[in-house]
């Protein structure tokens, strides 16, 4: 009976250590995804101000470039 209680100890011990294993396995995969969703996020963040920067000087160059084309007469 107490050989039983043994392995019964035993066994529960090794699956727990594999369950434990699985699970800090799945933890450093999270911790990499939002690592490069952080990334990402960072690299779209520049290339969003980077398009945004582009497109407000092409608003402020284009009336310029319109008033020197077409001239007002005074």
């Amino acid at each position: 009976m107490a050989n039983y209680r043994i392995k019964r100890i035993m066994d529960d011990w090794e699956e727990f250590e594999s369950w434990h294993g699985d699970l800090m396995a799945w933890e450093r995969f999270q911790d990499e995804l939002e690592r490069i969703k952080g990334e990402n996020t960072y690299e779209d963040l520049h290339d969003f101000e980077d398009k945004s920067l582009s497109l407000q000087q092409e608003t402020f160059t284009q009336p310029d470039a319109e008033r020197c084309n077409n001239p007002v007469e005074q």
